[in-house]
């Protein structure tokens, strides 16, 4: 694409950013963009790019990239370039060192600061650039091949969204941002265990002692095809142990910040407060189901389905409820757009 005369961070500068996630990795790219003369000479300094050794439009080439690594240097346009070393967090920090000691402005991972057709001169265009740039951060798997086929129709159609799409649109932004499930319950419910057997691995502490949950635990789920932040929180109780008392206290504040609440009791157990000012939507689910197979409405007020972790019994069902609170079959299937970045609505981009 043309190099734009106004640049969002200044006009003429070349801009470098890390487009990888932070922290290490097996590779890193860091991707860059400017004006295509003085991308060439940067690259000639920190890349060893220059005269013969040019890396050309289109190309990768190996090159020892800030004198302390090798790795690969790509030019997909004359106007932006990859460096691809190894990701540690050392070498990329010394490389964003030597960029910026050679002119360019390092903007870590601030790519939101960066026009998204100057991160992803492959795209067409603008709407098809918002797209890769969400699809590059979505969480959920599933993101990726409805945002991919929202650029045709955003192509067709830039109108203001309605109530409809807006609501929609911000249950499929979970897609990319995780929500909140916050699981509630009195001890020994069953929460840790629920959580222990859904992550596959020992996340939370399970044991038959009552408060042995002193803290709420977080850990990312995939549920069927959604990513979800779920909190596992302590058994909510009247005590006077003040460090048990002030977790419980820390677990209100993420419940009323939740976008779900899944309510859980055992056989014989009372649902438990779902903390103040709660206004997610709530699920409940009774577990332990294994233990009373005989008692045909073993909870108050009834449940919205049962589980048992150990029997393996329900577990599929509550993935698939949650999931379905929180993004919906049709709004999954629907046909209409989503507004997946404000910035599709600006007519004049």
């Amino acid at each position: 694409m043309p190099w734009p005369e106004a640049l969002p961070l200044g006009g003429g500068e070349v801009l470098a950013w890390l487009a990888t996630p932070p922290g290490r990795g097996a590779i890193a790219l860091v991707q860059l963009a400017g004006p295509p003369q003085r991308l060439d000479a940067l690259l000639a300094a920190v890349a060893e790019c220059g005269g013969d050794r040019a890396v050309p439009e289109g190309a990768l080439r190996l090159r020892r990239i800030a004198t302390i690594d090798e790795g690969l240097v790509g030019r997909p346009t004359p106007g932006s370039a990859w460096l691809m070393p190894h990701g540690g967090v050392q070498i990329v920090e010394r490389i964003g060192a030597c960029l910026e000691a050679n002119g360019a402005r390092w903007i870590g991972r601030a790519r939101e600061a960066v026009d998204p057709q100057m991160a992803y001169p492959e795209a067409a265009d603008r709407i098809e650039a918002l797209a890769l740039a969400t699809a590059a951060r979505a969480a959920s798997p599933r993101a990726i091949p409805l945002l991919l086929g929202q650029v045709e129709r955003w192509r067709r159609d830039r109108s203001p969204c309605s109530g409809l799409e807006s609501a929609r649109s911000a249950r499929l932004d979970r897609l990319v941002d995780p929500p909140r499930v916050v699981v509630v319950g009195p001890p020994n419910a069953g929460k840790s265990a629920l959580a222990n057997a859904l992550a596959g691995r020992r996340v939370s502490i399970e044991s038959e002692l009552a408060g042995t949950t002193r803290d709420f635990t977080t850990v990312r789920l995939d549920l069927a095809g959604l990513r979800v932040e779920w909190f596992d929180t302590p058994g909510v109780r009247a005590t006077e142990d003040p460090i048990e008392a002030e977790a419980i206290e820390i677990a209100a504040q993420a419940i009323a910040a939740a976008d779900l609440v899944v309510l859980l009791s055992a056989p014989g157990q009372t649902w438990a407060e779902d903390g103040r000012g709660a206004v997610a939507p709530r699920l409940r689910v009774r577990s332990k189901a294994d233990l009373d197979r005989d008692s045909r409405d073993p909870q108050p007020g009834g449940a919205d389905l049962a589980i048992s972790v150990r029997s393996g019994e329900g577990v599929e069902a509550l993935v698939a409820a949650v999931r379905e609170r929180l993004v919906p079959a049709a709004d999954l299937e629907h046909p209409g757009r989503w507004c997946f970045d404000a910035r599709l609505l600006d007519r004049a981009a």
